[in-house]
């Protein structure tokens, strides 16, 4: 039952879960707040129709810097606590150890050309190192791409070998679907931050890209929370 299953995890609850719940919990709050505020803006102040629409127009990229922000910082928090395990190759799991030798090693993604063979002995000598160290010291900054759709949202939870986020919500009958959304806001923020403005962003155009952030932050929340209650950063 649901009842057993949340006793299950306040059983598996530690000191350390309720810190990173708490960081990432706070860090929400603060980011709602700033939603919220650019929210009522408009509606605090007797801005001219012109200064609306414009407000309005740009709200979606700071709507978009707060999400994106979100993702790297519920990030950071995470790894700041898995840092803290002294997580080792032989331990940690295999996606979180691609991801930190990728990080570490930007050769794997461009490997030195035979005219660089200096730079490809370098590259073995410190490979070398890194295994002997055995400690694996996760990088805290994730690749965006800036742009966090939902491929590359989800693609970050791989990394990190969370669980992903479902194409639809809250109900698998409902046409409410996360990605078309998150679409929808890229291309948005993407048409005002090059200048283009070829889209008009009205007042329910916020208010529906306010509600998917929210409901993607929580979403993202959750799979942190659980993944380290699970510990599926262990093999």
């Amino acid at each position: 039952s649901s009842n057993s299953s949340q006793a299950d995890i306040w059983e598996k609850m530690t000191p350390e879960t309720s810190l990173l719940e708490q960081e990432i919990m706070s860090d929400i709050h603060a980011r709602r707040e700033s939603m919220l505020s650019i929210k009522t803006l408009t509606l605090r102040y007797a801005f001219s129709e012109r200064d609306n629409e414009l407000l309005l127009q740009y709200s979606i990229v700071m709507l978009y810097a707060i999400w994106e922000g979100f993702i790297q910082t519920a990030c950071q928090t995470y790894v700041r606590e898995l840092n803290k395990l002294e997580l080792t190759i032989d331990t940690v799991c295999n996606p979180i150890l691609v991801y930190h030798i990728e990080s570490k090693f930007k050769q794997f993604k461009q490997y030195p050309t035979p005219e660089n063979f200096k730079h490809k002995v370098s590259f073995f000598d410190k490979l070398n190192q890194f295994y002997k160290s055995n400690l694996v010291e996760i990088a805290p900054v994730v690749n965006t791409e800036s742009n966090v759709g939902f491929k590359v949202l989800n693609r970050i939870l791989k990394e990190f070998n969370l669980q992903t986020v479902p194409d639809y919500y809250p109900e698998p009958r409902t046409n409410y679907k996360l990605s078309t959304e998150l679409k929808r806001l890229l291309d948005f923020r993407n048409d005002a931050a090059h200048g283009q403005n070829a889209s008009i962003v009205k007042r329910e155009d916020l208010d529906r890209a306010i509600k998917l952030v929210e409901t993607l932050m929580d979403l993202v929340s959750e799979r942190i929370k659980q993944g380290f209650i699970d510990e599926t950063y262990l093999k």
